[in-house]
């Protein structure tokens, strides 16, 4: 198996995909205790926020400062879909600093990962993260929400195993926030 990353912003077939799979990542993760997502009365998972993790440019109001739409950075609100054998099977998601939702202190926050049921287990997801934390490096920081004991259990055995340096794992709130670096630091 082969796996490999298409930006989202960069490909209308990686921003399709990722818009269709979006609302099933949605609903997945409104089964734990978390309540960020709320169906509205059509049926739509709100807040509606798919468009800005494949936006050519990130939504003004996503960053902590002002950056220049034509600023070689753009976007810094990032959506990667993953590819197994060219078929795409989810999708993991960074933001760069200055992105708002953030620690200010590091330089990229993964901030969602997802792989369809039937490629979990298969190492597609740990081997698309290790490729978007060689992409950008520098200091990491990603949230797991508490109680999904799936996640947690992932990252405790997948970033050890990915070489990072500096792993931390910490609380913040209820949820579990891992924090690390690799490469060259900004």
């Amino acid at each position: 198996m082969i796996v490999s990353l298409e930006d989202a912003w960069r490909s209308r077939a990686a921003a399709a995909f990722f818009r269709n799979v979006w609302p099933m990542y949605v609903h997945e993760i409104s089964g734990f205790d978390t309540d960020f997502y709320r169906l509205d009365a059509v049926g739509r998972w709100q807040p509606d926020i798919v468009a800005d993790w494949i936006a050519p440019v990130t939504p003004r109001e996503n960053l902590r400062e002002t950056v220049r739409d034509d600023d070689p950075r753009q976007p810094l609100q990032r959506g990667h879909v993953i590819l197994c054998d060219t078929v795409p099977v989810g999708f993991v998601c960074v933001g760069a600093r200055p992105f708002r939702y953030m620690p200010p202190e590091v330089d990229h926050s993964l901030a969602e990962l997802f792989v369809v049921h039937a490629h979990r287990g298969t190492g597609a997801a740990a081997e698309a993260v290790r490729q978007v934390i060689a992409r950008y490096p520098g200091r990491w920081h990603l949230r797991a929400i508490h109680d999904n004991a799936r996640a947690i259990a992932f990252w405790r055995r997948a970033l050890p195993e990915m070489g990072v340096d500096e792993l931390a794992e910490s609380r913040e709130e209820r949820d579990v926030v891992f924090t690390f670096s690799h490469g060259r630091h900004p």
